[in-house]
């Protein structure tokens, strides 16, 4: 398989919240990988989940912007914006 990546994504096991819609609705999810320019997720669904939204990451200040690059099953690939 080929690697599109920039940069490689370090592993990680943090919990982390979706946020999205006009009030402000949240999913949970697990994060796995996470470089500078995006991560990999996990939800209970993708059935719902917009193109963009804010991540929000335990641990972390900073609530990302990101965008959907794909989707598999219960799956999410993100870019940063």
């Amino acid at each position: 398989m080929f690697e599109r990546r920039q940069e490689p994504r370090t592993a990680a096991r943090n919990r982390g919240v979706i946020k999205y819609g006009a009030s402000g609705q949240e999913l949970p999810c697990t994060v796995h990988d996470l470089s500078p320019r995006g991560a990999g997720l996990s939800v209970s669904s993708t059935f719902g989940l917009p193109q963009v939204f804010r991540l929000s990451i335990d641990g972390e200040k900073q609530t990302r912007f990101c965008r959907v690059a794909w989707t598999d099953n219960k799956r999410v690939g993100v870019s940063f914006e």
